[in-house]
């Protein structure tokens, strides 16, 4: 019979288990979105609701998908209004205006 902890986790296995910071987790916690329970000084939530509230993996690959290609947009843009940017030669006439 399997007890009611076996599915409790500490907010740092919840935070690893979702990418997040633990300090994330927390402020979920206190901001009534994910719930918890102390069990002495310690804060436990259940596995379930921390993959309620992380989105799947496949959806993240999406939204990076999706942020690479607008970003591969706004570049071509600029490319196109000033063209090529020379990083390194800017760099150097910044360096020389101000010794």
């Amino acid at each position: 019979m399997a007890t009611k902890t076996e599915n409790l986790i500490t907010v740092r296995e919840a935070a690893r288990a979702c990418g997040r910071n633990p300090e994330t987790v927390r402020r979920w916690i206190w901001d009534g979105k994910l719930p918890a329970r102390k069990l002495g000084n310690q804060l436990f939530v259940r596995r379930a609701d921390i993959l309620r509230l992380t989105p799947s993996k496949k959806g993240d690959r999406q939204e990076r998908l999706a942020v690479l290609q607008e970003i591969k947009a706004i570049r071509e843009r600029i490319h196109r209004r000033v063209g090529v940017i020379d990083v390194l030669e800017a760099l150097d006439r910044s360096r020389e205006a101000h010794p």
